[in-house]
């Protein structure tokens, strides 16, 4: 008897599922919380809600919504980098931010900062 393949959920799907585990707060073992990246400089954009994870190794052991959201922000940092745009990082009890240069699943917070441009 030949099983039906499920069809893998898509972006949306995993984006609205994402959002209910940030609003109900059940996550994976391996996640430490939620993260935040903050994006300067654009008016009306919310704050993209991460998981906070030890390390991407643990990436394998998160459910799909999960892993969704790490590639998100992984593609919020790098597109945001490509326009040259600086990016700090920040770690639970850090009292200042440091440059990174890629996304940390370990920090509770990335910001990216405006372009300031000589006049």
């Amino acid at each position: 008897m030949a099983t039906a393949k499920t069809k893998p959920a898509s972006d949306a799907q995993l984006q609205a599922r994402w959002l209910e585990r940030v609003r109900s707060g059940q996550f994976s073992p391996a996640v430490l919380g939620v993260g935040t990246i903050k994006v300067f400089g654009k008016a009306g954009d919310a704050p993209v809600a991460v998981p906070r994870i030890e390390s991407l190794a643990a990436l394998d052991t998160l459910e799909a919504d999960e892993r969704w959201a790490v590639t998100y922000a992984e593609q919020v940092i790098t597109e945001h980098q490509r326009q040259g745009r600086t990016i700090m990082g920040a770690a639970p009890g850090q009292a200042t931010g440091v440059p990174v240069r890629t996304f940390d699943p370990s920090r509770e917070y990335h910001l990216v900062l405006s372009q300031i441009r000589g006049g």
